[in-house]
């Protein structure tokens, strides 16, 4: 049987052509942004300046209704659970103004501190406010019996760690905010180049003797059981392999 050569590659450049279009996916859709509230934050940058370790740092925000009828701030969320915000009127006419207080426990904090304050309105709409300040060291504070663990704190470095199992989850829980992504450091020093796995469960676990620093263990107060520190150490040791 004779076969037409030319036939057979116009047929294979045919298959050829419907494999790839099939193959290409189609672009992901980008979600529209959310709508942005018409309570404006007035300035929505704050420098709050410098502060002892240990004082509550304390700052006003100006709100402003930039619409044509009344607005509603239906929630004030803040960065973190030892920053409180409260709003002291919630219904403001169009043109008007209102505060939103903003106090901020800077126990456990050194140097650059960045905190962010969100309003959302009764449509859904949200206006984002961001704080800086600077925390100097308090020789007093070194006697204190307090610990990140507890009250508001906890929030963020107790509570988060229940049910991890996995090192990269369990750091992304309790430690990130202090030691970084990738623990290559920010308001803590980085941890990625330590590779003595038991060097760095002793330190998890045990602390360094400072309030910023405290053991994580159980049996010290922490969040951590023995198995989760274990799955932490190891995924640290090996973040360059």
């Amino acid at each position: 049987m004779q076969v037409n050569i030319r036939a057979v590659t116009v047929l294979l450049l045919t298959i050829f052509v419907a494999a790839c279009t099939q193959a290409v996916k189609p672009a992901t859709e980008v979600e529209p942004e959310a709508a942005a509230s018409l309570l404006l934050f007035e300035p929505d940058h704050v420098d709050m300046g410098a502060v002892r370790e240990g004082d509550d740092a304390v700052v006003y925000l100006r709100v402003r209704n930039s619409g044509d009828s009344m607005q509603q701030i239906a929630d004030v969320q803040t960065s973190c659970g030892c920053s409180v915000a409260e709003p002291e009127e919630r219904l403001i006419m169009p043109g008007n103004f209102t505060r939103i207080r903003v106090s901020i426990d800077t126990f456990a904090k050194l140097d650059d501190v960045r905190k962010w304050v969100l309003l959302t309105d009764a449509e859904g709409r949200t206006s984002k406010a961001w704080l800086t300040l600077t925390v100097r060291p308090n020789p007093h504070m070194g006697k204190t019996s307090r610990s990140i663990f507890d009250g508001k704190c906890g929030a963020c470095h107790f509570e988060p760690a229940s049910g991890k199992v996995k090192g990269p989850d369990i750091y992304a829980a309790v430690c990130s905010m202090c030691h970084g992504e990738g623990a290559m450091g920010g308001v803590a020093p980085a941890i990625a180049h330590i590779r003595e796995k038991d060097v760095l469960a002793s330190l998890i676990a045990n602390g360094t003797g400072s309030q910023h620093m405290p053991g994580f263990a159980t049996h010290a107060g922490g969040p951590l059981t023995d198995k989760q520190i274990n799955a932490l150490s190891d995924w640290l040791s090996k973040l360059d392999e």
